[in-house]
């Protein structure tokens, strides 16, 4: 998981090499000024935002930095000179409320099925299994904003405290923090109440959330 501050950090770095302020690469990039500052950077209960990722490739290109360079800048590393950068990474992608449909994650709990798109992105993951969810409703405000993104992988465990999204056949997803104790049970962002997670229940998954983006 990439740690949201890892990001700023870098993005910071390289706009000061450049002589601009977090304002005036947003201009620079045409987006509102306001973008890039401090102050939008934490939720209401200073949990870190990921920056939005139109709005980050915008900046990159402002800066003229590819993102297999930016993802060197974020981990500490550089892309030598002369050595070809490695190729995009691309993650299928899905509107979040499709997940209660039919036939989108096959046996195992993994995409399948046309619906899925390839969306390219600016981190790596250590398995093919990750996908990506766009969320699309307000009603887990100010937690998750509507057009943010939700990268899962469905080969990690999950375990309490952790980010989940739990999917139910012919129900909507329910996304929020797993608690394990006095029952497995998610709250939900939101103003849900909570929800408990069925025991070895046919074509329902609990799927751990790695990233928040935008």
């Amino acid at each position: 998981m990439i740690p949201a501050e890892r990001i700023w950090h870098a993005l910071d770095t390289l706009a000061q090499e450049r002589g601009l302020t977090p304002s005036g690469l947003a201009r620079a990039a045409g987006l509102d000024a306001t973008t890039f500052n401090p102050s939008r950077r934490h939720t209401g209960q200073g949990v870190w935002r990921w920056p939005a990722l139109p709005s980050l490739l915008r900046a990159l290109d402002v800066l003229r930095v590819s993102l297999a360079q930016f993802e060197g800048h974020i981990w500490g590393y550089e892309q030598p000179d002369g050595v070809e950068a490695p190729a995009p990474c691309f993650m299928r992608s899905l509107p979040l409320s499709w997940l209660k449909q039919e036939g989108v994650l096959d046996r195992a709990g993994l995409p399948a099925g046309g619906l899925w798109e390839q969306e390219e992105t600016f981190f790596s993951l250590p398995s093919s299994s990750a996908y990506m969810l766009r969320v699309d409703t307000e009603g887990m405000e100010p937690i998750l904003r509507l057009g943010c993104s939700l990268v899962v992988q469905p080969a990690l465990y999950p375990r309490g405290a952790d980010r989940v999204v739990l999917i139910r056949p012919g129900q909507a997803p329910v996304v929020g923090i797993l608690q394990e104790k006095p029952v497995l049970a998610i709250q939900p962002f939101g103003r849900s109440a909570l929800q408990p997670v069925p025991q070895a229940a046919a074509g329902v998954w609990l799927h751990r959330i790695v990233l928040i983006s935008g």
